[in-house]
């Protein structure tokens, strides 16, 4: 009889719900254990997780169409922050019927799994298996330990008391491999430095010794994204993290300071909040503690010793709040030393690497397996775009250097640091007036005609990074979005907009539309538009009907069109559940020290929003601000300096993506 693995939509959640439940009780767990409200708490996750961690359930059909196994999935969420650079998925639930099993559904439900992983940017897969039997399945996929430890906490005693020169205190006030710890009675705890004092900080002043010993330790790591910590999305998805974990995952904040008083070292400690028999909140006998962000100054001597008092202190802390169990994500095999000298050991926590292929003798062997229609977009991806699109893994980093190689064979690669644009900057810096060219009709659309054909270079050159945000935006639009959704790019120039959504899975019918005759043949030969036509969105949108449109895009060109025309427009033409990504030149920006950036284009009569002023102009066009999600930018690109000596000028720009506001209220996508 032949099974027929299917991805579900949302009329399984109650199945998976259910089956959850069902290897919760056959793994020998008492009902007893399970809270009453546990099927309603699990499908408003699944609900959640769908709109914002990528889930998606994957169900195991006989041939008469009864479902006999289920598996759920998502990027992994709740523990500690997650950051783009270095995604996990995780998967929950895995159950067949025991009449089924033994024939190979779970492992087909799992490469289901490992596939939705791959495809939403996964560097790698964690799980917490629930039998030996599954744990067979699982190591012939290629789960093995790594770096996750798990014991058995036993019935807890008084936490050992720090040494005479430490004092602990709970602090409050933010992932790579995988440690958990089962909790055994303790031992005394590892003595720091009598220099060294261990206490509480609290609120904003917790906030910030977390955040800054959180980057250290990305870039003393050099872990992927770290550079985006200066910008302010990495900051800001931790101290949101912080924010929600404060609020209802117990979390607290111990900091370690030198005979000054100064902070040298510090961890943050939480619940767990996450998917399955993880989750404490609809069960009662497991409670997992978490321990992230542990970081102690390169220049503090004996930092391993100050480390270990910082975690003596975390596993007090879990002991006296009732948690079964412990968890942590070692940055790297040092730091799982570190655990395990304190006692964590493997059990049944595994993990997967994903994407890590034989290196093919040639970039021809590597791209071979590309479907065509793949290989003619990433033929004319610039080289920013094809990162953004590509997974940060040890694979797609070798995919992306095969294309830069296939592009190079057929003269359409463009190189980032010697081209036309990085040649002729110095001349460049006297920029355009936009009053002379609004001043007649069709003088913008001339000055961009001549532009087409080399823009390309130019947004190569000025090292434009909006692609990235586009990419991030699509992975975590919905499926509906991704596979049906009606688009309108706007002001689409050469094409790049859609290009890029297409290079990240947009499927549905896709119109480009733009002022510039010239840019409009540039575009065409992407051939990723389904239809293109010449319009000024200033003059409006006359050629799209109301209500039509799943989406409209308009990046790096609002700053050119007269809001008080498009955004109406905008909202016009979008279904009472459509979105707007658009990108506005930033006014009045700061950078992370609060310092004002000067206006980058003043000189050319070209002028950005405010804040204040974005939400006005949104509400204004029937945009609900509220809800909507904004990103800030420091630097979306670099403009060349109006000095015309070969230096730029950084643009900062607001990413916003919006509703309507007659549109149900959703919680932004944490891209």
């Amino acid at each position: 009889m032949e099974i027929s693995v299917q991805a579900a939509g949302a009329d399984h959640d109650a199945l998976v719900a259910k089956n959850w439940k069902k290897q919760w009780l056959a793994n020998g767990r008492e009902e007893s254990g399970i809270t009453a409200d546990q099927m309603d708490k699990m499908l408003a996750y699944i609900k959640a997780a769908r709109s914002d961690l990528c889930h998606q359930s994957f169900v195991a059909v006989s041939p008469s169409g009864v479902v006999v196994g289920s598996a759920a999935c998502q990027l992994w969420s709740g523990p500690a922050p997650q950051f783009d650079g270095d995604k996990a998925g995780t998967v929950w639930g895995v159950f067949v019927e025991p009449e089924h099993r033994r024939r190979g559904v779970a492992t087909r439900l799992m490469q289901a799994v490992i596939k939705h992983w791959t495809s939403i940017g996964c560097q790698r897969g964690v799980l917490l298996c629930a039998s030996e039997e599954a744990r067979r399945v699982y190591e012939r996929l290629g789960f093995g330990p790594g770096h996750m430890l798990l014991l058995e906490l036993q019935p807890s005693d008084a936490a050992a008391p720090a040494p005479s020169s430490v004092t602990l205190e709970t602090a409050h006030g933010a992932e790579a491999d995988m440690l958990l710890l089962e909790l055994q009675p303790s031992d005394a705890a590892a003595p720091a430095p009598s220099s060294v004092t261990l206490e509480t900080a609290h609120g904003a002043e917790a906030d910030a010794h977390v955040l800054r010993h959180l980057r250290a330790k990305h870039l003393e790591e050099r872990a992927p994204g770290a550079s985006r910590w200066a910008g302010e999305e990495l900051p800001e998805r931790a101290a949101a993290f912080v924010k929600g974990a404060r609020e209802r995952l117990e979390y607290a904040v111990c900091v370690a300071r030198d005979a000054t008083g100064a902070v040298v070292g510090c961890a943050s400690s939480n619940v767990w909040e996450g998917p399955g028999s993880n989750n404490h909140s609809w069960q009662t006998l497991i409670k997992l503690g978490v321990v992230w962000g542990l970081h102690v100054d390169r220049e503090q001597r004996e930092r391993d010793a100050v480390a270990a008092a910082l975690l003596e202190h975390v596993v007090a802390r879990w002991r006296e709040t009732g948690c079964t169990k412990g968890f942590v994500m070692a940055a790297s095999d040092a730091e799982a030393a570190l655990f395990r000298r304190a006692g964590f050991e493997a059990h049944n926590a595994m993990t997967i690497e994903l994407g890590r292929a034989p290196s093919p003798t040639s970039p021809i062997d590597l791209l071979r397996g590309v479907p065509a229609s793949r290989l003619a977009l990433l033929r004319l991806a610039l080289p920013q775009m094809v990162e953004a699109a590509l997974p940060a893994t040890g694979a797609g980093r070798e995919l992306a250097a095969a294309v830069v190689e296939a592009q190079a064979a057929t003269g359409t690669h463009i190189d980032p640091e010697s081209n036309w644009y990085t040649k002729n900057i110095a001349r460049f810096g006297g920029g355009f007036d936009m009053k002379a060219l609004t001043a007649q009709p069709g003088l913008l659309a001339a000055k961009f005609d001549r532009m087409a054909s080399k823009y390309a270079v130019w947004t190569v050159g000025n090292r434009c990074t909006y692609y990235d945000w586009i990419a991030r935006s699509a992975r975590a639009a919905t499926d509906e979005l991704r596979g049906e959704g009606a688009v309108l790019d706007v002001a689409c120039g050469i094409g790049l907009p859609g290009h890029q959504l297409r290079l990240c899975g947009f499927e549905g019918h896709m119109s480009g539309t733009d002022l510039s005759v010239g840019m409009l043949a540039r575009a065409r030969e992407r051939r990723v538009y389904n239809r293109l036509f010449l319009a000024d969105a200033n003059a409006g949108l006359a050629a799209v009907e109301s209500e039509s449109l799943d989406l409209v895009l308009c990046v790096g060109a609002l700053e050119l069109l007269d809001h008080a025309i498009c955004l109406p427009e905008f909202a016009r033409v979008l279904k009472p559940k459509g979105e707007l990504w658009a990108s506005f030149q930033w006014e009045d920006a700061v950078d992370e020290s609060g310092a004002a950036i000067a206006s980058p284009t003043r000189h050319q009569n070209v002028a950005g929003v405010t804040l204040s002023e974005l939400a006005a102009k949104l509400e204004m066009s029937g945009f609900d601000f509220d809800t909507a999600h904004v990103e800030k930018s420091h630097c979306a690109f670099y403009t060349p300096s109006p000095a015309q000596d070969g230096s730029s000028l950084p643009v900062p720009y607001l990413y916003v993506k919006a509703r309507l506001a007659s549109a149900p209220a959703v919680a932004p996508a944490d891209v």
